[in-house]
């Protein structure tokens, strides 16, 4: 009988020697392997931080220290502005997918990298066996092989047992159930101790996850799309040899649409999060892409929406809730997310094109039909940063360690919404900020 361990090098005890050599083994063959072929940059990643997580040395695994170490950068380089260690992470989360989806049969230990950490976490494979009790020698307790039993038959008057052979036989299996009894007790504690120390632990991330982890079917990621428009070939080359100061005229016909069609690099992120969360806690979410989902196609499935005014269950699900967006009085103004319970306070964008200036915000909202009770997750930026930021969020356990300490109790069973901060320099965000919590 086989059973599966997560145990983090981080906070778990050292592993043994064979899990060690296990673990080495495995990263031997993810090296060498077609999905990390390509990349000597994610092989040194990988092999550095595995040997130091081995090596009892997993909590100096920080971005700074990885940064300096692997990518020669100075020790008060500034993480914010140099995503270095994150890009090169995320790809390794990436390729680590890749390879354990082409496995056809279980490995002895897998190696993850859980996201918005750098520390790689370890599943091992027990094996468990039953064993009985093996007594140890013990010249006080002769073994009934050595000395078989005598016996203290009266009605066999050809047996001379006296009285002193007669008392130290008929001692014996007293000590014998002593030392059995001894070993049962030992075995039982032993037992008790495997399983306490093999019931899975409760966290705050745990919680937050429970109603989708439950439910009996696969959670559905919704992408949001928009539709792309592509000059005609006649069209493209008179564009292509306008001068400076020079217009041409198009028509409808110069230009053709694509339906669905473009998803941005922040909503792939997002979804990379969540799905690689999802499936290091046994569920693989189903990720359908585009805005004309129907109802027909979801139901009985938990829905995680990515996107705000791009995704129509953001909009159906969200609106008339606490934090919601909106494009102020006029629905023609700049997108904001607006605190219904105090109509003066809002957070906004000064522009989302092509980049947003300093900042986006996100709300995570989670709900519960009312009917159904069937969980219901928006992750949802202001601009395609807000998404990116929202999904790495609620894949973070040590995101729901700070919501907790906010959090009423019982509130994994509440409905709940988290708005976001990050800053942005260029096309880099910041770790998510809490700006306020709601449950409900």
């Amino acid at each position: 009988m086989t059973s599966s361990l997560a145990q983090s090098s981080a906070h778990a005890s050292p592993p043994s020697r064979e899990q060690v050599d296990a673990a080495l083994d495995e990263l031997a063959r993810i090296l060498t392997s077609d999905s990390f072929s390509s990349s000597k940059r994610c092989r040194d990643f990988l092999e550095f931080v595995v040997k130091h997580a081995l090596a009892g040395d997993a909590d100096s695994l920080t971005e700074r220290f990885l940064g300096v170490e692997l990518f020669g950068r100075a020790v008060d380089y500034e993480t914010a502005t140099d995503s270095i260690v994150r890009v090169r992470a995320n790809d390794v989360r990436r390729r680590l997918a890749q390879y354990y989806s082409s496995q056809r049969s279980a490995t002895p230990v897998r190696i993850d990298l859980m996201a918005g950490g750098y520390i790689p976490e370890f599943h091992w494979k027990l094996q468990e066996t039953q064993s009985q009790p093996s007594p140890q020698p013990n010249s006080a307790l002769p073994s009934p092989i050595d000395r078989p039993p005598v016996s203290l038959q009266e009605d066999h008057p050809h047996v001379a047992a006296t009285e002193e052979s007669v008392g130290q036989h008929a001692t014996m299996p007293g000590r014998v159930r002593l030392f059995w009894g001894s070993g049962a007790v030992a075995l039982i504690v032993v037992a008790v101790w495997m399983t306490l120390a093999l019931r899975p632990h409760t966290t705050n991330f745990d919680r937050f996850w429970q109603p989708i982890l439950d439910a009996p079917s696969s959670p559905v990621v919704s992408l949001p799309t928009t539709d792309t428009l592509q000059f005609q070939p006649n069209a493209m080359q008179q564009f292509s040899r306008l001068k400076p100061g020079e217009s041409i005229n198009l028509g409808l016909a110069d230009v053709q649409t694509f339906h669905n069609w473009h998803v941005s690099l922040p909503v792939l992120q997002a979804t990379l999060s969540v799905t690689l969360a999802l499936e290091r806690k046994g569920k693989t979410p189903l990720v359908r892409q585009g805005t004309d989902l129907k109802m027909d196609e979801l139901r009985g499935h938990p829905i995680i929406a990515i996107g705000s005014f791009s995704n129509p269950w953001t909009q159906q699900n969200v609106a008339g809730l606490r934090f919601t967006f909106d494009r102020g009085d006029s629905d023609s103004g700049p997108p904001r997310i607006r605190d219904a319970f105090n109509p003066q306070r809002s957070w906004s964008l000064l522009r989302t094109y092509p980049e947003p200036q300093a900042k986006d915000y996100a709300i995570v909202t989670r709900t519960f039909d009312p009917v159904t009770h069937e969980p219901f997750l928006s992750l949802a930026g202001l601009h395609s940063f807000g998404n990116q930021i929202a999904g790495e969020f609620v894949s973070q356990e040590s995101s729901w360690n700070e919501v907790a300490a906010r959090a009423p109790a019982g509130w994994e069973k509440k409905n709940l919404q988290v708005v976001l901060e990050t800053n942005l320099v260029g096309t880099t965000t910041s770790s998510p900020k809490i700006v306020d919590v709601y449950f409900w």
